[in-house]
């Protein structure tokens, strides 16, 4: 338990209130992400900055892998929402393949299970874990605060 302020202590991390704040930043930067890649996508290329990709967006080669991880270097929310999930890919290799397929190209866990070769239901546990780390890496987790009151009678 740490003392934040005078009377106010943390106790516990709400998990589940943490865990749908972190489905909250998907949905609400989810469609941005969507959006930006769109544009890049449509705008010029410099002749001298054509680079040959494959077709395989699962080896990070495509055009769209690039793109974002081009976007990410941007000094803007939606540039920290992508480097955030870069970071957790390092720290847990899984979760962070569920975040990218799911936060940057919006795939249903069935989508997603064939695209790591592993089955639904293993994708369906490990969802909580994966928007718990959103949050966090987001500054939104919600703990559970305790105040201490003390009455005097006189």
């Amino acid at each position: 338990m740490a003392i934040i302020f005078n009377d106010c202590n943390i106790s516990k991390v709400d998990v589940d209130k943490t865990v749908k704040n972190g489905k909250n930043i998907f949905e609400q930067y989810q469609p941005l992400v969507e959006k930006r890649i769109r544009q890049l996508m449509k705008s010029k290329i410099n002749s001298a900055s054509i680079v040959c990709f494959s077709g395989n967006p699962k080896n990070g080669n495509s055009i769209e892998s690039k793109l974002i991880e081009n976007i990410s270097w941007n000094d803007d929310q939606i540039g920290n929402y992508i480097r955030n999930i870069y970071k957790i890919m390092k720290k847990n290799k899984f979760v962070g393949e569920f975040l990218k397929w799911k936060c940057f190209y919006n795939l249903t866990d069935k989508e997603i299970a064939e695209k790591l070769n592993i089955t639904e239901r293993m994708v369906r546990n490990y969802k909580a874990t994966a928007y718990y780390q959103l949050a966090i890496y987001s500054n939104q987790v919600e703990f559970v605060y305790e105040f201490t009151i003390q009455f005097k009678l006189k």
